[in-house]
C-alpha cells in the first residue's frame, strides 16, 4: 500500500471517510478504516478491532459508545428464518485511535493514523476547556463594556455639571429671546434668565419663532420675587436717576414679555 501522506491543501484522508451520525456525532466504518491502513480480509479486520475493544475494556471505557457493532438480518437458506449478521462496527474517534495502536507501528499508514487519532483524541479532550475558557472571556468582556459604558454616561453627567457650574458668558443671549428686548433688560434680569435656561430649559417661546408661550406660574413667581429683593437691594446703591431708568428699562422689558406670553 502506498504511503498516507498529509498535505495541508488537501483533506486528510481520515476526514474523507469519517462519518456523522443523527445526533452530531462523527464515527468511521471499521471496514472503511483498516482498508485504508492496509487490511484486505474481514477477518484481519474483524481481528483489529477485537483487540481495540478489549484494549478499551481494559481502559475503562463504554464499549458500547465508542464500538458499535453494525449488524443485518439475513435469511437462513431457504427458511423462513433470520438470524442476525456482523457487517461492519462503527469507531468512535477513540476507538480508531485504540484500532491504530493495536496495529503494526512499522507500516506508514498505522502510523499516520496513530499520529492523527492521537491529536484529533487530545484536540476533542480540550475542546470543554476551550469552550469554557471562551465563554468566561465574553462574560468578562461583556462586564468591561458595561463598565465602560456606565463610565461614559457618568463622564457626561459630570461635563454637564461642569458646564452648569461656569459662568456664562456675558454676551449669550438664551434662545428664544429677541435681541433687542434682551439688551433692554437690567443685567441682574439677564443673570436671572440665563440660570433659569440652563437649569430648567426655560425659553419665552420654546414652541417655535412665531409661536410663544406664556410662563409657568412658579417660575413667574420665582422670577417676580428675585427681581423684586434684587430692586430692593440696588435701591440703596444707585442714585434716585438711575434708579428710575433701571425701574423704566425693567417696566418695559417685563410688558413686552407678558404681551408676548399672553398672545
Amino acid at each position: 500500500m502506498d504511503a498516507i501522506t498529509f498535505d495541508e491543501s488537501h483533506p486528510s484522508p481520515f476526514d474523507q471517510i469519517k462519518q456523522v451520525d443523527s445526533d452530531g456525532s462523527e464515527y468511521w466504518l471499521a471496514t472503511e478504516l483498516l482498508t485504508l491502513l492496509g487490511y484486505q480480509t474481514w477477518k484481519r479486520i474483524k481481528d483489529t478491532v477485537e483487540r481495540a475493544k478489549i484494549s478499551a475494556k481494559n481502559s475503562g471505557l463504554d464499549q458500547s459508545h465508542h464500538l458499535v457493532d453494525v449488524v443485518q438480518m439475513a435469511q437462513i437458506g431457504a427458511s423462513q428464518a433470520f438470524r442476525e449478521v456482523l457487517k461492519d462496527y462503527k469507531l468512535s474517534r477513540h476507538a480508531c485511535y485504540l484500532v491504530a495502536m493495536n496495529g503494526d507501528p512499522r507500516k506508514s499508514a498505522i502510523a499516520a493514523a496513530q499520529n492523527y487519532f492521537a491529536v484529533k483524541t487530545r484536540e476533542a479532550e480540550l475542546a470543554p476547556q476551550t469552550s469554557e475558557l471562551l465563554a468566561q472571556l465574553w462574560e468578562k468582556l461583556q462586564q468591561q463594556n458595561t463598565v465602560i459604558e456606565e463610565q461614559g454616561k457618568a463622564l457626561a453627567q459630570l461635563q454637564s455639571q461642569i458646564q452648569n457650574l461656569l459662568p456664562p458668558s456675558t454676551d449669550f443671549i438664551p434662545p428664544g429671546w429677541d435681541a433687542e428686548v434682551w439688551r433692554s433688560l437690567p443685567p441682574q434680569d439677564k443673570r436671572h434668565f440665563r440660570y433659569i435656561f440652563r437649569r430648567r430649559n426655560f425659553r419665552p417661546s420654546g414652541q417655535g419663532k412665531d409661536k410663544s408661550l406664556a410662563l409657568p406660574a412658579a417660575i413667574t413667581q420665582q422670577i417676580q420675587h428675585k427681581q423684586r429683593t434684587e430692586v430692593r437691594q440696588l435701591i440703596g446703591e444707585v442714585s434716585p436717576e438711575e434708579q428710575k431708568r433701571l425701574e423704566a428699562a425693567k417696566q418695559e422689558a417685563l410688558k413686552q414679555l407678558w404681551s408676548q406670553g399672553e398672545q
